[in-house]
């Protein structure tokens, strides 16, 4: 029987997380680890300066009181009885396409998930403020992608990334991370006693995404599906600059 780990980054209690956990029932052994309260944007941080506690509130069911690169990793290393065939972030509350991908505390789940082994990892997200509807409707096709993940697993070091908008039937673009949007402004303010403070702002949405791109494929209504990677190293001959060559020997790997 597969074994699939459930996780996200909006908290245990999320309700995108209660309907993914209810539509992957059937597809095999299903164990959701979370964090215990929401900690959405914190990327893929884990917890080194005091020790992790996992409350286990029902069979199979662990709330964490970390990240959730942190759930992830106990999930692998000791709460779970064998490396999970399939890890599904989600369903989260709004969505990560372009720069958010970085930020993200769903996608560094699945990203997480990736490292460690999982045959296939994935994270999905609907518009924030998504109603039921749209929540059951992104859970099933989290379902039908399982399914056909688990019998065909992702390459090593890859991961999947997708957002469905609210309007999404089955129309699937595959698709490439957005491109960064500009950049936008911190509110800075007063508290009751006169101290500052800085609130970092919405940043303006791109007018015109390019179609190939997660942002592009949400604008015209179709599912976006990005096959992310592990390996940041940029991938194509560059020029490389002239930094060092004065005073250290450059040489090319053999």
């Amino acid at each position: 029987m597969p074994l699939i780990l459930l996780t996200n980054d909006d908290g245990f209690a999320a309700e995108g997380l209660a309907v993914l956990a209810a539509q992957t029932a059937d597809l095999g052994e299903v164990w959701v680890i979370a964090p215990e309260v929401e900690r959405s944007a914190c990327g893929r941080s884990v917890t080194l300066h005091r020790p992790l506690r996992a409350r286990q509130l029902a069979a199979r069911r662990f709330a964490v009181d970390g990240t959730p690169a942190d759930c992830v990793l106990l999930a692998f290393r000791c709460l779970l009885p064998a490396r999970p065939d399939l890890l599904i972030s989600g369903i989260n509350n709004g969505y990560n396409i372009g720069e958010d991908v970085d930020y993200s505390g769903t996608v560094a789940a699945a990203a997480e998930g990736a490292l460690q082994g999982a045959r296939a990892s994935m994270a999905i997200s609907v518009k924030a403020g998504s109603d039921e509807e749209v929540l059951e409707r992104a859970a099933a096709f989290a379902h039908h992608l399982a399914k056909d993940l688990i019998a065909s697993g992702l390459p090593a070091g890859t991961y999947l990334n997708v957002n469905l908008p609210p309007e999404a039937t089955r129309r699937l673009r595959w698709t490439r991370q957005g491109n960064p949007l500009p950049p936008g402004n911190v509110q800075i303010g007063e508290d009751p006693r006169g101290r500052p403070y800085y609130w970092v702002a919405e940043r303006p949405d791109e007018v015109d995404p390019p179609a190939d791109t997660d942002r592009g494929a949400i604008r015209a209504g179709c599912i976006s599906a990005s096959l992310l990677t592990l390996q940041r190293t940029y991938p194509e001959p560059w020029a490389k600059p002239d930094l060092g060559q004065a005073t250290y020997q450059v040489e090319d790997a053999d």
